[in-house]
């Protein structure tokens, strides 16, 4: 992707998307790659799928004009909007993060030892942030069971250490089911969504 704009295209970060005609005042709820997920101010105007718009946001004290398909989204009432100019998001992650606490457990890959228990303070698409416990063993991979207790789910991963504080250990998804990142995925649209107060 390019390089050249200091600000991170985040979720709760007003837009407006240019159809043409119009430009609607948007919410970003959502990042996924390079889908943003939309939550329109306004009423939109009848929109095909795969519509070419602008996503007018602003970076670095100026406004920029992102070329995009938009599609509708997950939710009735938002849509997506997939960048076609590159664009740096000014952050090294490419999906939405939400501070959501599940119970988690995590081995390291390949052991057999009862695995060490905690809990995450952030969830993405892309990988999770736990709390470092007294039990925690250090794995360039770990093997991950994050507990759904309101799904009556698990969902069950590979992931690699990337950073390691003395409170924290985030890990990013070398190995996860589409499914399950998808619904990771819905966790913190939903999260956001209700934050927006949509």
């Amino acid at each position: 992707m390019a390089t050249g704009f200091a600000s991170a295209l985040s979720e709760g970060q007003p837009a407006h998307l240019d159809l043409g005609e119009e430009a609607v005042p948007c919410l970003v709820v959502g990042l996924d790659g390079n889908d943003v997920v939309l939550a329109p101010g306004a009423e939109l105007p009848p929109v095909e799928p795969d519509t070419t718009a602008y996503l007018l946001i602003e970076a670095g004290g100026s406004l920029h004009a992102l070329k995009t398909l938009i599609r509708p989204g997950y939710t009735k009432g938002e849509l997506v909007a997939t960048l076609l100019d590159p664009f740096r998001l000014g952050q090294r992650r490419n999906f939405s993060r939400a501070p959501i606490v599940l119970p988690s457990h995590l081995r390291p890959a390949g052991e057999v030892d009862k695995p060490w228990t905690t809990f995450t303070r952030d969830i993405s698409a892309g990988g999770l942030r736990v709390a470092k416990q007294s039990s925690y063993r250090e794995a360039a991979l770990h093997e991950i069971v994050i507990g759904l207790v309101q799904a009556e789910r698990e969902i069950r991963a590979t992931a690699e250490e990337v950073r390691v504080t003395g409170t924290d250990v985030s890990l990013s998804f070398v190995d996860i089911e589409a499914e399950d990142r998808l619904l990771l995925a819905q966790l913190t649209f939903a999260y956001h969504r209700r934050a927006a107060g949509h």
